[in-house]
């Protein structure tokens, strides 16, 4: 006597296709597309670079682009010994649970309305970067200000008021202090609003920094970094 034995489970298939050539080859024409949409969005928009770097120059704060800004804000909450869990340990444990989330949720639905626990974590993720992101965009909008436009007049006192505040320390072709960094093309590496930045906050150069906030008004201190902002 023999028993027939049905299965009602779905034929694996049905609704498939081999990974190579189909798959592999839509794989590749996306890749191409977004590499094309790269390549017309540079020869669109040409992006300044900025001068060769100056290991010597201590006045320039780099800052990351855009896409690693969620990083970037993320040391800001790690100071002293705890900036390595900031640099080291919360990217490590973020990338090994990447790594081990396909082990760890291994379902067979690969609807997201049936995966709730992969798409909050998802949303989650991309929201985490989205809002740090948005944090360091607001934070460093303190490097824009509204500046009022470089009159003549200005540079020779700016120059006066150099030469009191500032020779002790800095130098200027080949006059001056030598315990900070030569401010002879300064305008060359940094811009204006900038140096108004380190004179109201010299600890945006490094919290170490010797410099000391200079007792100026608004005037004076426009004049002093419209003189630097012109030396290029």
């Amino acid at each position: 006597m023999s028993v027939n034995k049905t299965s009602s489970s779905v034929d694996p298939g049905k609704n498939s296709y081999p990974f190579y050539p189909n798959h592999m080859f839509m794989e590749a024409l996306v890749a191409f597309g977004a590499l094309l949409v790269l390549a017309l969005l540079a020869l669109l928009w040409q992006m300044p670079l900025e001068e060769i770097a100056d290991p010597s120059d201590s006045a320039y704060v780099p800052r990351p682009e855009w896409y690693f800004l969620f990083l970037f804000q993320l040391l800001k909450y790690f100071k002293g010994s705890f900036i390595v869990v900031g640099t080291v340990v919360v990217p490590a444990l973020a990338t090994l649970f990447l790594l081990l989330w396909p082990f760890l949720d291994r379902g067979e639905e690969t609807r997201l309305s049936k995966r709730p626990r992969s798409l909050a974590l998802g949303v989650f993720a991309i929201l985490s970067i989205v809002a740090l992101t948005m944090l360091a965009v607001v934070e460093d909008s303190d490097l824009h200000m509204d500046l009022p436009p470089i009159q003549e007049q200005q540079l020779a006192e700016g120059e006066d008021l150099f030469n009191r505040f500032c020779v002790l320390c800095h130098s200027m072709h080949g006059k001056g202090g030598f315990m900070a960094p030569d401010l002879t093309q300064v305008g060359a590496r940094v811009n204006r609003v900038y140096i108004e930045r380190v004179i109201i906050t010299p600890q945006i150069v490094s919290q170490t920094t010797i410099m000391s906030k200079v007792p100026l008004s608004d005037e004076e201190r426009h004049a002093i970094s419209a003189f630097l902002a012109r030396k290029k």
